[in-house]
């Protein structure tokens, strides 16, 4: 007994989702609940109205069947109302609205099972009450401690109003199906939290540049992209590093990507986590600043970007000699056209420091 319980213990802590795991997928796993969460409450919205008007019609009304129907169907018609409208930003809510949603379905299945069927078996509400944990993902722990409180209230209810032969069956049942709905909830958020995170691990790999750790050229344009269509509002930023050719030239490619990871390290620590940083090819860089609109903002963060690189030097161990990192900037203000058009106008700040005299600072002006 003492080598199963082992064997058993080491299967399931090597299979078990570890916290780390799961807090890297957090918004996919709110995501899937959420879709899960529309398509069940919609369903259970036609149902549970479908099992009213028919109530209506072939049951004296009002009557405590048909009014249950009703009353569920008023709470899915909310889950899939508030479903719909949480946004990116709250993704969090899809956590309590999922055990809202379970709690609704156990209480109806109780109500049915118990007060319904006090004389019958009521084998198939046990069933649809513990799918639940098969059909969403959560930590198995929090999803187990749900549904085991739940199971605790259904067996005193079962006790009180039934009749004891029957509660014993029904209460054989509860735990029977608690019990394998646990194998299934177990492997299933293993696989689907597993894919996930294999999933974020290949799209970071795809969108991430290599040297800096910035978003490459696609992932940039396309996240500035999303963010000018979500909020159509944005700054963008170009920066060109000044003489780089003569750094590679002098000390060698070796020395330039030191310099480039530099400059990534101070977009980071000058920009905001929300912002969109990207290395769009060779020494250019791209920020793209997400809900921005006053250029006083953009010139002010470009300087102090430009300051701190002024201030890192080409080699680290003689600064005296390299000298330190130059570069020119340009930035421009979204203004309800496109993104092809914010571009070529950040593009043209650009050129205007360039041919200003480098290491400076400009911005568009649409004249």
């Amino acid at each position: 007994m003492k080598n199963l319980y082992k064997q058993v213990k080491t299967l399931i802590l090597r299979n078990k989702v570890s916290d780390f795991e799961y807090d890297c997928v957090k918004t996919e796993i709110y995501q899937t609940n959420l879709l899960m969460l529309e398509v069940c409450s919609l369903v259970g919205c036609v149902l549970f109205f479908v099992l009213g008007i028919v109530g209506i019609f072939f049951n004296s009304f009002p009557n405590a069947r048909t009014i249950s129907y009703f009353a569920v169907f008023a709470v899915m018609l909310f889950i899939f109302i508030l479903s719909i409208k949480i946004s990116q930003e709250k993704l969090k809510l899809a956590v309590p609205l999922l055990y809202v949603f379970i709690w609704t379905l156990s209480v109806f299945t109780a109500f049915r099972g118990i007060y319904g069927n006090t004389g019958n078996y009521s084998v198939m509400f046990v069933v649809l009450e513990f799918a639940i944990p098969v059909i969403f993902i959560d930590r198995v722990l929090r999803m187990f401690r749900n549904t085991g409180l739940l199971l605790f209230l259904n067996m005193i209810c079962t006790i009180l109003f039934k009749d004891v032969k029957i509660a014993r069956v029904d209460i054989f049942y509860m735990w029977l199906f608690y019990g394998l709905s646990f194998i299934p909830c177990f492997y299933l958020t293993k696989i689907r939290v597993r894919e996930f995170f294999l999933r974020q691990i290949i799209e970071n790999q795809r969108d991430t540049d290599e040297l800096t750790g910035l978003s490459n050229k696609a992932a940039f344009i396309r996240l500035a992209k999303k963010n000018i269509n979500s909020t159509n509002t944005g700054i963008l930023i170009m920066l060109d590093l000044d003489y780089f050719k003569q750094i590679n030239d002098t000390y060698g490619h070796f020395v330039g990507d030191k310099v480039l990871k530099k400059v990534a390290v101070c977009i980071q620590e000058v920009f905001r986590s929300s912002d969109v940083l990207g290395r769009f090819g060779g020494d250019e860089f791209l920020i793209f600043m997400v809900g921005a609109n006053q250029k006083n903002i953009a010139r002010m963060r470009c300087e102090q970007l430009l300051e701190l690189l002024n201030k890192t030097p080409v080699l680290t161990d003689d600064p005296e000699k390299s000298g330190f990192i130059q570069s020119s900037i340009g930035f421009a203000v979204f203004e309800d056209t496109d993104f092809d058009t914010l571009f070529k106008n950040a593009d043209a700040a650009l050129y205007e420091a360039k041919n200003s005299g480098k290491n400076k600072v400009c911005c568009f002006e649409n004249n």
